[in-house]
């Protein structure tokens, strides 16, 4: 019989408090992203001025997704403002 038994306490409190949460997920997201990338740079069959030229490209076309996104964003709440205060 365990003292919590003993004197009626139903309830365990643990003495290690819970962790966890979006934050630790996200941190080990991004690290592992990060390994991830380093491992596939070093195992590539490519040379290092083709592997650059990749990264650049990536980066490039993630840059161009980006601001066509930012204006499409701008574009629909501009629409949604002319049609709210047209409402008004």
């Amino acid at each position: 019989m365990s003292d919590y038994e003993h004197y009626g306490d139903t309830q365990q409190s643990s003495a290690v408090p819970e962790r966890g949460g979006a934050g630790n997920a996200v941190k080990f997201l991004l690290i592992g992203a990060g390994i991830g990338a380093a491992v596939a740079l070093l195992v590539t069959p490519m040379s290092g001025r083709e592997c650059r030229e990749t990264i650049r490209k990536g980066y490039r076309n993630a840059l161009d997704s980006i601001s066509e996104q930012t204006r499409n964003l701008r574009e629909r709440g501009s629409n949604l403002l002319r049609f709210g205060r047209k409402k008004a």
